[in-house]
């Protein structure tokens, strides 16, 4: 099983689980993986996922896709290891399961040296807000929705 795990941007320490078969990766709701980046097109790109391999296709997106700080045009296959760039936000693939990165964190360590493990791996208990960012404006340019940020309970 394949995953992506967010290194860098406003998502960074994320993990995503990558279905068989299509996976849409940009600032719409409607992708498998939406990302906060205001670098990244509504629809950037997908990634067609098999149990052989990873092939990356850029749907001609603005600010263009990187896989190892190399832009990407059309399709590209992708190994496990690869850095993947989507505006501003850097994923890196991983064909490691969800328990092994848990038990062998390495890299993937917080500022605390805790590591940072998916929420269906660990519990999340929200405790307090901690910073606001506007998600959504109308057609006027008026605020209809806010993302908010929650700090994970310290035991």
């Amino acid at each position: 099983m394949y995953k992506l795990i967010c290194l860098s941007g406003m998502d960074k320490g994320g993990e995503f689980v990558l279905a068989e078969g299509e996976n849409s990766i940009g600032r719409s709701e409607k992708n498998n993986i939406c990302v906060f980046d205001k670098k990244a097109s509504r629809i950037h790109c997908r990634l067609h996922v098999s149990e052989k391999d990873v092939v990356l296709e850029d749907f001609g997106s603005t600010n263009g896709s990187k896989v190892n700080n190399v832009f990407v045009n059309g399709k590209q296959e992708i190994k496990a290891g690869d850095h993947l760039r989507v505006g501003q936000t850097v994923f890196l693939l991983s064909d490691t399961p969800v328990s092994e990165t848990a038990e062998n964190c390495g890299h993937y360590q917080n500022d605390d040296g805790e590591c940072d493990a998916s929420p269906g791996a660990t519990g999340f208990h929200i405790t307090k807000t901690t910073a606001f960012r506007k998600m959504k404006t109308d057609k006027s340019g008026g605020s209809v929705g806010f993302l908010s940020f929650f700090e994970k309970e310290r035991k």
